[in-house]
């Protein structure tokens, strides 16, 4: 069992109503959607995270620790909106490359200052979710609300490959660390392609 799995049968919130729990995590979400303030998505974000580590009582190092995941992902996306290209320097900060500039304007500081608060409080919103509602409970949930069978028979099916490959990612992973493959970053480069080719590889036959 997985780490996320082990929290959603064992935190204090277990037990609980996951409807409520449910409509909760899409009236937050709703919010953050719509809403562009963000005060108010760092409201949110707080009350999440206080309900999902205060609450529930998971720990709070290793739920900063999974957040480090989606932040890298996010941090590319920053860097897409953050800088422009112009042939006019127009920009509070630049650099010349090629007849061009490369800058940042106030406007993308706000969009992204924005993309980074609405990020991290529907992160931290679905963690919530996750993080104390089994799936069995929320299999529940999409039948009391009358989804149809076979989308919770998808949702049920793609809910299992993650782990399945969140699983043989960890098996691997830990194999090229007992053989030094992360010493050094040529070793780190050359190992990380050989488990996304692993992987895979292995993944689809474990699916079957």
């Amino acid at each position: 069992m997985l780490l996320i799995d082990k929290y959603a049968y064992t935190n204090k919130l277990t037990n609980s109503n996951p409807f409520i729990k449910f409509v909760i995590v899409v009236i937050a979400l709703a919010i953050v959607t719509i809403t562009k303030s963000n005060y108010i998505n760092l409201l949110i974000m707080a009350i999440m995270i206080g309900l999902t580590t205060i609450v529930a009582g998971i720990p709070i190092d290793r739920y900063f620790k999974m957040l480090l995941i989606p932040s890298t992902f996010l941090l590319l996306s920053i860097v897409t909106i953050l800088f422009s290209i112009s042939k006019v320097d127009s920009y509070i900060w630049s650099i010349s490359l090629f007849d061009n500039y490369i800058g940042i304007t106030y406007g993308s500081i706000e969009q992204a200052v924005l993309l980074i608060t609405r990020v991290f409080a529907a992160i931290s919103s679905t963690f919530f979710l996750g993080l104390t509602t089994p799936i069995n409970k929320l299999i529940s949930v999409f039948k009391r609300m009358h989804i149809p069978i076979i989308m919770i028979e998808l949702i049920v099916l793609i809910y299992r490959f993650i782990f399945v490959f969140l699983e043989e990612a960890y098996e691997i992973h830990n194999g090229q660390e007992l053989k030094f493959g992360y010493s050094n970053l040529k070793n780190s480069l050359k190992s990380m392609g050989l488990l996304v080719r692993c992987l895979f590889v292995r993944v689809l036959l474990s699916y079957k």
